[in-house]
Formats: structure tokens, C-alpha cells, sequence
């Protein structure tokens, strides 16, 4: 009696999870293109943003055609021969381009950027006529005869595109974020952070292509690990749902850099600089206390102390010996801790210090606080040696 009522437990558990599922992958579907047409129409749009539309689409087609066209295709034609997922080949393409925009902001599409659809282009040219004719074209007997060179194939080039475009797509957030280091202050309207999430979740899109891939060699039943990519691929969605409407990096993510004509991260080389002018760089930092201004940049710094950007960012660089956010959020730091210790400010909450200070938000100032001095703000306030 009691395995009888296990096993039909474990029956409604299981029944839960494949609608709960399934509610998932579809919801995914509809948020993606609902999410580009967001993108796409936004006031404050830029031509980034329309690569990240056609990403949301492509990863929605992608989920729809696993979905709906897969089993229409086997149900159709009866063959061993099955198309599978061309939409796979586009995902990382338009990452790519989304990020190397955001990077550098005077990137355009042109005659070259084509070949980065060309496994798709290739993939949909091979699969298409096998889905028109089914068992009557001779082509979609070939492919069913040598299925596992087909498929073996497939995989195979999916592995090496997302290797290839997953390393590429690291170096470019990297390199974005040391840009924004070098030229803002404030980096929490042009934060890169959740592009990671991004990598980590096409990561795991890449290892079950890896499962795939030995799958097609052995004859394994993947139909589990293609709903398993489209529930990847439909999280993935709903966490672009959440950036893109309520944070404001997704749909203004270069607004700041672009207006400084950053291309590239400024790391200054080394040479000798004039003493002189870190002397009153430093002096004019204590005088003037620029740091208060939350949106303050190297750009704006360099026009108030008479330097040049590159100029400044060499002493910065060179003599001081840390980037731009870093030198500025380290005196935003040391104002914190001065102004914690002064009795005109016991009634003060820590937020409104560190707002006093010049950081713009509590996050921010937390992260960036317990990086300088090891501390939380009420750890540092509540110790003994203040």
C-alpha cells in the first residue's frame, strides 16, 4: 500500500514538473520576442541594443523550433534522419556583436561580418530540403544512411563555435570593463556583471552540447537534454526581462564611454611624468574634493585641473599607480571614514555619509568600502578603532 502511493506521488511530481516545465519553455518563447520589441522601441535605444533584440529572437526561434517543428518534422517523415537545432549557430554570433558594440561603440555591421552566419547558413542549406521532401529526396536518404557523421558533425561544429566566440566574448567584457574603470567614477549604470551570467549560462549550453556530441556517436537518446537547453535558454530570457526593465545598463549601457570616445582601455605606457603634475592632481583632489560629484570622469577631471585625458591618465597610471575608479572611490573611502568619526555627523546614517562622500548608491559604496578597507561600513563604525 504504501509503494502504491509512493509511485503515484512520485507520478504527480513528475506531471507537476514536466507542466511546470513546459509553462517555462513557452512563457521563454513569448518573453523573448516581447523583450526585443521592448528593446527594439525603447526612447533611449541604441544599435547595441538592436543585436540584443536579435538575440532574444534567435534564442525564441531557437526554443520554438526544438519545441514545435522538431516532432512535426519526425511526425511527418518517417525517416531515422532528424533536423535539429540551426538556430543553436546564431546565439553566440549576436552575443558577439552586442558586446563588441558595447565595447566599441563605432563598430558597424558590414560585408565581413557575415561570415559569422555562415555554420547557420550552411546547416539550414543542408537541412532545409531534407524537411521539404522528407523520403522522397534522395538527399534525405544519404543523410539518413551516414546519420551519425551527420549528426557527429553538427555537434562537433557547435563545440568549436562556442569555444571559439566564449573566449572572445570574455576578452571583450574584460576589456570593457578596464575602459570603464579608466574613464568613470561610477561604473553602476555601465556595469558589464551581468554579462557573466551570460557566459556562465551558455557554459552550460556548452557542456550539454558536449553530452550531445558523444550522444550522437553512441546513438543516446538527448531528446532530455534539448529541454533542457530551451529551459537554459528561457531562464536566460527572463533574466534579460529583469536587466532590461529594470536596470538601466542594458538599454544605456555606453552612454557615458561613447560621449568620451573611448575605444579601447587606456593603459598608459610607461614613461617618465612630471612629478609636477601629480603634486597638483593630489592638492587639488584635497582642495576640491571633485570625488563628491558621483558622476565625476577622467574626461571631466582632466578639464578642471587643466591636463589632458591622456595626460592625467598617465599620472593616474604611472606615478599613483591604479586606474581612474580606483583613485577616486579610494578618497570617496577615506571621506567615509573621516566624516564616521566626526560628531557633526553622529545622527547621520551610513548611507547618507557615503551619499555625502560621493558614492552613488548603497551597493556600490558597500562593495567598494569592504574592498579598500576589509570591513563593512557598520563593522568599520562599530570598531574600537575609530
Amino acid at each position: 500500500m504504501a509503494c502504491c502511493l509512493l509511485n503515484y506521488l512520485r507520478e504527480i511530481i513528475e506531471k507537476i514538473m514536466e507542466i511546470f516545465l513546459t509553462i517555462c519553455i513557452y512563457a521563454g518563447i513569448v518573453q523573448g520576442f516581447y523583450l526585443a520589441f521592448l528593446l527594439h522601441h525603447n526612447k533611449r535605444r541604441n544599435v547595441a541594443n538592436n543585436y540584443l533584440s536579435m538575440l532574444l529572437v534567435a534564442m525564441s526561434i531557437n526554443i520554438a523550433h526544438s519545441v514545435f517543428l522538431i516532432p512535426l518534422f519526425n511526425k511527418l517523415h518517417n525517416l531515422p534522419f532528424q533536423i535539429k537545432e540551426p538556430f543553436l549557430m546564431l546565439v553566440v554570433p549576436f552575443i558577439w556583436f552586442y558586446v563588441k558594440k558595447m565595447e566599441q561603440p563605432k563598430f558597424r555591421f558590414g560585408i565581413q561580418s557575415c561570415f559569422h552566419f555562415l555554420p547557420f547558413v550552411v546547416f539550414m542549406s543542408v537541412s532545409i530540403p531534407a524537411f521539404l521532401h522528407g523520403d522522397s529526396s534522395l538527399f534525405a536518404r544519404f543523410l539518413s544512411r551516414y546519420s551519425i557523421c551527420f549528426y557527429a558533425s553538427i555537434w562537433a561544429v557547435l563545440l568549436v563555435q562556442y569555444s571559439i566566440y566564449l573566449v572572445q566574448i570574455l576578452k571583450i567584457t574584460r576589456r570593457y570593463k578596464a575602459t570603464a574603470e579608466e574613464e568613470l567614477s561610477n561604473i553602476e549604470y555601465v556595469d558589464v556583471s551581468w554579462l557573466n551570467t551570460f557566459l556562465y549560462a551558455f557554459i552550460l549550453v556548452f557542456v550539454f552540447l558536449a553530452i550531445m556530441f558523444v550522444g550522437a556517436i553512441h546513438q543516446f537518446n538527448t531528446c532530455w537534454i534539448s529541454r533542457m537547453v530551451s529551459l537554459v535558454f528561457s531562464v536566460t530570457i527572463f533574466y534579460l526581462g529583469y536587466k532590461g526593465l529594470f536596470q538601466q545598463s542594458i538599454f544605456s549601457n555606453t552612454k557615458s564611454i561613447e560621449q568620451a570616445d573611448v575605444e579601447k582601455p587606456l593603459v598608459a605606457k610607461p614613461k617618465l611624468v612630471d612629478t609636477g603634475l601629480t603634486r597638483v592632481l593630489l592638492e587639488y583632489m584635497e582642495k576640491n574634493k571633485p570625488h563628491h560629484d558621483a558622476e565625476l570622469t577622467l574626461t571631466s577631471l582632466a578639464s578642471r585641473v587643466g591636463m589632458g585625458r591622456n595626460q592625467l591618465s598617465e599620472v593616474i597610471n604611472n606615478e599613483i599607480g591604479c586606474n581612474f575608479y580606483d583613485f577616486v572611490n579610494k578618497y570617496r573611502v577615506e571621506d567615509v571614514k573621516l566624516l564616521m568619526v566626526d560628531k557633526r555627523y553622529d545622527d547621520f546614517t551610513i548611507l547618507a555619509i557615503a551619499y555625502e562622500a560621493g558614492f552613488p548608491s548603497k551597493s556600490t559604496f558597500n562593495s567598494i568600502f569592504k574592498k579598500h578597507t576589509g570591513l563593512t561600513p557598520s563593522q568599520y563604525r562599530l570598531s574600537p578603532k575609530i
